[in-house]
């Protein structure tokens, strides 16, 4: 990730790295392909992003049809020092019931969870280092879905030193 000192004063993780998952997610054709009602046609990921790949969490009120969703959403676990952050990633992949099995078999959601992890565990487009995957853990958000959530770490600047903020008038200096 090309970081420049503008990037690293606030939580840009919160924005950035969403930005390049979506962007990692949605321009893997496996992906694109597992998200498909059929599991075959291609569909334009452009048409995806906030119908069935949500760069939040997002759980359907009303589902019309069975469909598979990709949500996504960053906290910061952890503030190590002035220094550092670890920031988390949280990715949850769920399924309707009727999408479960995939029509040349095996299950959706750990094909789709198998994917996403390929191309982001060890990436260095997430933090300093590598991201790293924490967890794969069941997860069941509404009557007949099912599906994982994936967590992931990294290691991020918690600000830039100095700063540039100017010093109180009251303090002393030197």
């Amino acid at each position: 990730m090309a970081v420049s000192c503008e990037a690293l004063v606030g939580l840009d993780e919160l924005f950035d790295y969403k930005n390049q998952l979506m962007d990692d997610m949605l321009t893997n054709e496996q992906i694109i392909r597992l998200l498909s009602d059929d599991g075959k046609t291609l569909t334009a990921p452009e048409n995806l992003v906030y119908t069935q790949v949500y760069p939040y969490e997002y759980v359907p009120d009303v589902v019309e049809h069975g469909q598979t969703f990709i949500c996504c959403e960053v906290d910061i676990k952890d503030v190590i020092d002035k220094t550092f952050l670890v920031p988390v990633l949280y990715i949850w992949v769920f399924t309707h019931k009727s999408k479960v099995r995939l029509p040349g078999g095996g299950v959706r959601t750990d094909k789709l969870s198998s994917e996403i992890t390929k191309i982001i565990n060890g990436s260095r487009m997430y933090g300093l280092g590598e991201l790293n995957l924490q967890s794969a853990k069941r997860f069941s958000p509404i009557g007949d879905y099912q599906g994982r959530i994936l967590t992931f770490y990294a290691k991020d600047f918690n600000r830039l030193s100095p700063s540039n903020k100017k010093v109180p008038a009251n303090r002393k200096h030197g």
